[in-house]
């Protein structure tokens, strides 16, 4: 086969093979991967829970009830040294002022920690709809989530 005809063959399945890739590539969905830093200070575990007893969260849910005397959030941190300070900001449904913040000081040695907060049932029970909670460890965003609370 000659250079010519090797090169007109190579072009051709080069052509016939680029829509195939360029179509999926498109919108259809995607992936990312990232390695943190082995010492950066990060959450390893973060659930929303009826109860805190000792120390593990009890009773892991996204949905909680309007009579519901607390709403948990339990946090398991990694890489935490010496004092930290984290914040939780929980926002009722549609709302864009927060409904409550609450920030505490973490200490650790040994880089572990567990921390959780927590809202008391207000008078007349929680609003309906979807709350969401959001965690700062120093001021920086770490993660958050949205839960719902039903009649």
């Amino acid at each position: 086969m000659s250079l010519i005809r090797r090169f007109q063959f190579v072009f051709v399945i080069v052509i016939m093979a680029l829509p195939a890739f360029i179509l999926g590539c498109s919108e259809s969905g995607g992936s990312g991967a990232v390695e943190p830093l082995s010492d950066e200070p990060m959450i390893l575990d973060s659930v929303l829970c009826i109860n805190v007893e000792g120390d593990r969260p009890d009773g892991i849910t996204d949905i909680f009830l309007r009579s519901d005397d607390r709403i948990y959030i339990w946090i398991y941190w990694t890489n935490i040294e010496g004092t930290s300070t984290i914040k939780t900001v929980w926002y009722e449904p549609d709302e864009d002022m927060p409904y409550r913040e609450d920030s505490q000081l973490i200490r650790s040695e040994t880089g572990f920690g567990i921390t959780w907060f927590y809202l008391d049932k207000p008078v007349g029970g929680f609003t309906d709809g979807e709350w969401s909670v959001e965690i700062y460890l120093d001021g920086e965003f770490e993660r958050s989530h949205l839960f719902m609370v039903e009649s």
